[in-house]
């Protein structure tokens, strides 16, 4: 298969992804676009699965420069992030060193809130969460509480992006099978970076 059609695909299957929960309740906040297809030879995609997926994302929000840009489902809470020594809690420090260093950092948490049910951990967690990087200086924003966001997004100066099925848990982290793309492609970056825009313009 060639580096046209393997691109193609992956962008294919991470919209699906991201669409899907929001299929399933029937909710549309939001207009729906034809699904875009990128042809570019200026692309490396490498899949980070199972264990592998928290290396390289804590080393890729380390190495970033200009932005991080972050829709996650769930992020769970271990308790202060400062104290605790969870995997997690490491992926949350590092984006407050990243905003530290002048990134522009901005997540997208759903609020554990869908259609007509809530999830109390989840609620929880978000609260907790929002409220640590926002006493960082990070700034937050949360989805609607009649929709669910169940994206597991990162796009990383403007080239970078990683999207798959692994949300900020010791669960996904340590136990699961997950699967992801780390995908290097300006072309690509720019799809993704347009989404979390309208996303993030209808949230704030």
């Amino acid at each position: 298969m060639n580096n046209r059609a393997i691109v193609s695909i992956a962008i294919l299957l991470a919209f699906s992804a991201g669409f899907m929960s929001a299929e399933m309740m029937g909710v549309h906040n939001y207009p729906m676009h034809e699904s875009s297809i990128i042809v570019s030879n200026n692309t490396k995609i490498m899949a980070i699965n199972d264990r592998n997926y928290y290396p390289v994302v804590l080393s890729k929000i380390n190495y970033a420069k200009k932005s991080i840009h972050m829709v996650m489902y769930e992020i769970r809470w271990y308790g202060n992030p400062d104290d605790d020594s969870h995997d997690v809690s490491k992926l949350g420090r590092a984006l407050v060193s990243a905003h530290d260093r002048g990134v522009d950092v901005k997540v997208i948490m759903d609020d554990g809130y869908g259609f007509g049910f809530s999830n109390p951990d989840l609620v929880s967690a978000a609260k907790n969460w929002s409220a640590y990087f926002k006493s960082k200086g990070i700034s937050v924003e949360f989805d609607w509480s009649n929709q669910t966001t169940h994206d597991k997004l990162i796009i990383i100066d403007d080239d970078i992006v990683i999207v798959g099925s692994t949300n900020w848990s010791q669960s996904a982290l340590k136990y699961n099978h997950e699967a992801n793309a780390l995908i290097e492609s300006r072309e690509v970056a720019n799809e993704y970076e347009n989404y979390f825009e309208h996303l993030w313009n209808m949230y704030s």
